[in-house]
């Protein structure tokens, strides 16, 4: 269940996905995609959702402060091998680089998330990424993106298991004094506002 002073946007495919042949897959209560690059990243495909932060009256204005993000990654034999995060605080220029723990399977280079190379279709948790926004008082919305590359194959799948969970601050000015606000983005949420991409 959502925070009241948090608002959880749409989760889609980017926009362009489908003109370049990327297809979201029929995986229930996951978001799953093939035909992502076999080569390097490519900055048009990815899977995206937004964070805002409600404003809690009279008070005209609410920031995101920190976020952590506990995320599950899959992959068929065939899927993307590689993955990075991206945000808006950034304009989505580099990768990720912080991460509080990694799934013991997974290897971590330069914000660039590697699984290994299997036989069967695989879930890595246990995976939390940390996000700082760059100065007080925060940001009123982020975005962040998940991109896959390096398939083995065009039909291959990959993306996000689930459960998500977000928790964090959100920052709300006062006159003489900031107030911190805990939230907690928990679970299922997210499924019952995805936006079905076909």
């Amino acid at each position: 269940m959502l925070a009241t002073n948090i608002s959880f946007a749409t989760f889609t495919l980017a926009a362009d996905l489908e003109k370049i042949g990327v297809a979201t897959s029929s995986a229930t209560g996951r978001f799953m995609a093939s035909q992502w690059s076999t080569n390097s990243i490519a900055t048009n495909q990815f899977f995206e959702f937004s964070l805002t932060a409600d404003r809690i009256s009279p008070i005209p204005f609410a920031a995101i402060n920190s976020l952590e993000l506990d995320f599950a990654l899959r992959r068929s034999s065939s899927g993307p091998r590689q993955y990075e995060w991206r945000s808006s605080l950034d304009g989505f220029a580099a990768a990720i680089t912080n991460f509080s723990s990694l799934n013991p399977a997974i290897n971590l280079a330069a914000g660039v998330l590697t699984l290994p190379d299997t036989v069967g279709t695989d879930t890595y948790a246990g995976n939390k990424l940390v996000l700082f926004a760059p100065s007080a008082p925060g940001v009123p919305n982020l975005t962040l993106r998940l991109y896959g590359f390096q398939a083995e194959s065009a039909l291959g799948q990959g993306g996000l298991d689930t459960p998500l969970v977000f928790k964090g601050t959100v920052v709300v000015p006062e006159p003489s004094t900031a107030a911190l606000l805990a939230f907690a983005a928990i679970t299922g949420a997210w499924l019952a506002r995805r936006r079905k991409v076909s």
